[in-house]
């Protein structure tokens, strides 16, 4: 069965240390000198590992049904969707681009949730998702010089990641969040690797990494996949998914502050950027706590 919910201080605590963690996985991508798909081929390697491995460890029984597994699936296709974007945009147009468009996820799950909850669509939440979607394009195309295929990327990794996020919000209800990221990863595992067979110049073979790209996907897999990835599904058996998607749009200002700090001038933008990135952001969280509950 799965686990008792947090309380929403515990949870909405654990969301942001979750976030926090999350913002050390474009800088960790930046620094990988291997192309995209293999970095999430082995990124996902790792993590399968050892999710298979904690699972056994807890002796957790496979107790799901076909249609909470179907589900699961199409979850996983999407994670592998948004992984190899969202570190292409990474690796096309840098870290700063990458994070930006990933905040346009509050537009895309203002319109995925209600569809999965069924519930009345909220025109504030398109209206705020649908500026922040034209601001981030006008950031990345007029301050960045991005290529269009750069903003592609990173508007697609947002959308990928609304929709397994959606989704999680309905799946962490019906199975332990130990199976439901197995199966999901394990998912995504298997569409990297037919994206690999795909593209076959892109592989990059175990012995031709070096130990410092191995080392920084060992960190990558374990300390910035597994584990937030596991609080992240117990997160959401406490919170909406558009909360979720809310407190995530902080992660840009992690990571861009740890940009900073790893690359120097090779991540550095000009200051209209960070005003306009700022702003975005800060409509972000005071949309968020304006929709608060009550006493919270």
């Amino acid at each position: 069965m799965p686990s008792r919910p947090l309380p929403h201080a515990a949870a909405h605590a654990l969301l942001h240390l979750t976030v926090l963690v999350w913002g050390f996985t474009a800088i960790l991508g930046r620094g990988i000198s291997i192309p995209a798909i293999p970095l999430v081929f082995y990124r996902l390697v790792f993590v399968v590992l050892a999710m298979g491995a904690l699972a056994a460890w807890r002796r957790i029984r496979w107790e799901l049904t076909a249609a909470t597994a179907r589900v699961l699936v199409v979850a996983g296709v999407f994670v592998a969707l948004h992984w190899i974007l969202f570190y292409g945009c990474i690796k096309a147009a840098g870290v700063a681009v990458a994070v930006i468009c990933l905040s346009s996820s509050t537009f895309f799950t203002a319109c995925l949730e209600p569809l999965l909850f069924r519930r009345a669509v909220r025109p504030g939440e398109l209206l705020v998702g649908l500026v922040v979607v034209g601001g981030v394009s006008l950031l990345v195309r007029f301050e960045t010089r991005a290529s269009g295929v750069g903003l592609a990327m990173g508007i697609g990794s947002a959308l990928f990641s609304a929709a397994f996020g959606t989704i999680n919000g309905r799946a962490v209800h019906a199975a332990r969040a130990e199976l439901v990221a197995l199966v999901e990863l394990g998912t995504a595992l298997g569409v990297t690797a037919l994206s690999l067979l795909a593209r076959p110049g892109d592989f990059v073979s175990p012995g031709a990494l070096s130990m410092r790209d191995l080392a920084l996907l060992l960190v990558l897999a374990i300390g910035c996949t597994v584990v937030p990835w596991l609080w992240s599904l117990r997160v959401l058996r406490t919170l909406s998914p558009y909360t979720v998607a809310l407190a995530v749009a902080l992660e840009p200002i992690y990571s861009i502050v740890l940009a900073w700090a790893f690359f120097g001038r090779a991540e550095r933008l000009g200051g209209r950027f960070y005003l306009g990135a700022g702003a975005l952001v800060g409509l972000i969280v005071a949309n968020g706590w304006m929709k608060r509950p009550r006493g919270a």
